[in-house]
């Protein structure tokens, strides 16, 4: 079924209870790299160097965030979070920040035989992505159940065999069609994949990684995390803005063209997105979604899933909002 868009673009966001709450996840990113690199990844980790988060200054963002504001879960990914050698600090110092109860390891596997026991002791589930190109994806996803459920773990299990493309170096002065892609995109009018970084709220990783590829920046493209007596309304007002970024010049939202997976170079990688915005644009999807959209991620191919019962479930929901 399809979800119909209104005419106007309705608030994402809502005060409930005296905090925001936003569609879905807040994301921590733990690093910008990755072990593997995607053609087409749409955190453009192939093409960033090496950073790690630091869980102090997680711990500050995300305690003055959750006065104000209240995700359902905490997705922590990367790049490829397992890369962190201290990932389990960054994701205590996020739970001691009392900002949400339910924390989801996002990670493509390959490192997983490496994780030790307090990384599991320190999440609640695990989504592993699955790529063809993956070496031994067979025996990651057999190995990545064996853990959660030897942990009492819920897991998550995904293939993705084609990307959307998300990233234009050149970009487009066609305000229009900019227009357009953030009107159909799901992540700024369904899902709200919202990500925190080094003191800056953010309402989606992409504009964190535009900014990183073009050396564009422009302040209102993020929101500083403060504890001003105002931060809650001006938060607000920066989710629920109906305005597409800066950046959104630079992106394809949810509807860039299906693009097959590929593991590439870095060279390969960066030569891919130097087109302009126009040509990485599904246009038969933009026009389709400016009608109705599906909440669901057309690459995410479910392979197996532990989820919590129907009950826990409702509990969970309303507890969390």
């Amino acid at each position: 079924m399809t979800s119909p868009l209104p005419t106007g673009k309705p608030d994402i966001c809502r005060i409930t209870d005296g905090l925001i709450v936003p569609p879905t996840h807040l994301e921590l990113i733990a690093v910008d790299h990755c072990n593997i690199k995607c053609r087409t990844c749409n955190h453009a980790s192939p093409l960033m160097p090496a950073w790690f988060a630091d869980p102090d200054t997680v711990h500050h963002d995300f305690s003055l965030l959750a006065k104000h504001y209240r995700p359902a879960f905490i997705k922590v990914l990367g790049g490829e979070p397992l890369m962190h050698k201290n990932l389990v600090s960054v994701i205590q110092a996020a739970r001691r920040s009392g900002i949400s109860d339910h924390f989801t390891l996002v990670t493509n596997g390959v490192l997983l035989d490496k994780a030790k026991d307090d990384i599991w002791k320190s999440i609640d589930e695990i989504e592993l992505s699955v790529y063809p190109a993956t070496p031994n994806a067979g025996k990651i996803i057999e190995n990545t159940i064996r853990l959660a459920k030897r942990h009492g773990k819920l897991y998550r299990i995904y293939r993705y065999d084609e990307f959307r493309a998300t990233f234009s170096l050149q970009g487009t002065a066609n305000t229009a069609l900019v227009g357009q892609i953030y009107a159909a995109c799901k992540i700024a009018n369904l899902w709200g994949c919202h990500a925190v970084k080094d003191g800056y709220f953010y309402k989606c990783p992409q504009s964190i990684y535009i900014r990183k590829l073009t050396g564009k920046h422009c302040e209102s493209d993020a929101l500083p995390i403060s504890d001003s007596h105002d931060f809650q309304a001006r938060l607000l007002a920066f989710l629920n803005s109906p305005n597409p970024l800066t950046t959104c010049t630079h992106c394809g939202g949810t509807v860039g063209r299906h693009v097959e997976h590929v593991l590439a170079s870095q060279e390969e990688c960066h030569s891919h997105i130097d087109i302009p915005t126009d040509d990485i644009v599904d246009h038969e999807l933009l026009a389709d979604s400016l009608i109705a959209m599906t909440p669901a991620d057309d690459c995410k191919i479910r392979v197996r899933d532990k989820r919590l019962p129907p009950w826990q479930r409702l509990a969970q929901l309303l507890k969390t909002h």
